[in-house]
C-alpha cells in the first residue's frame, strides 16, 4: 500500500509523491518514491537526494518492472 511522502524536489515542484513502505523501526521511508508528473508521465525519485529524478511514461517503467521481475538486474542488487 502507498503512504503519502511529503516530498518536493525543486525540479518537480508540487507533484503527489507516494511511497511503497515505510521503516517500521523508525519511521522514516526507506524506498524510491513515484509521482504523475503530468502529460502522460511518471516521475521516480531517489528521496535521499532531490536531484535524482527521472521520469518515464507508464510503459516504460511497465518494461522496467518486467525487468527487475525476470531477474535482468539481480547481479546489480546482489541477489
Amino acid at each position: 500500500m502507498a503512504e503519502s511522502l511529503n516530498f518536493d524536489p525543486a525540479s518537480h515542484p508540487g507533484l503527489d509523491w507516494s511511497v511503497a513502505m515505510q521503516s517500521q523501526l523508525d519511521d522514516q521511508v526507506q524506498c524510491f518514491a513515484i509521482a504523475d508528473a503530468g502529460n502522460g508521465l511518471v516521475a521516480l525519485a531517489n528521496i535521499d537526494n532531490e536531484a535524482a529524478v527521472i521520469t518515464g511514461t507508464p510503459g516504460e517503467l511497465r518494461k522496467l518492472k518486467a525487468a527487475f521481475a525476470a531477474g535482468q538486474y539481480d547481479h546489480l542488487l546482489g541477489a
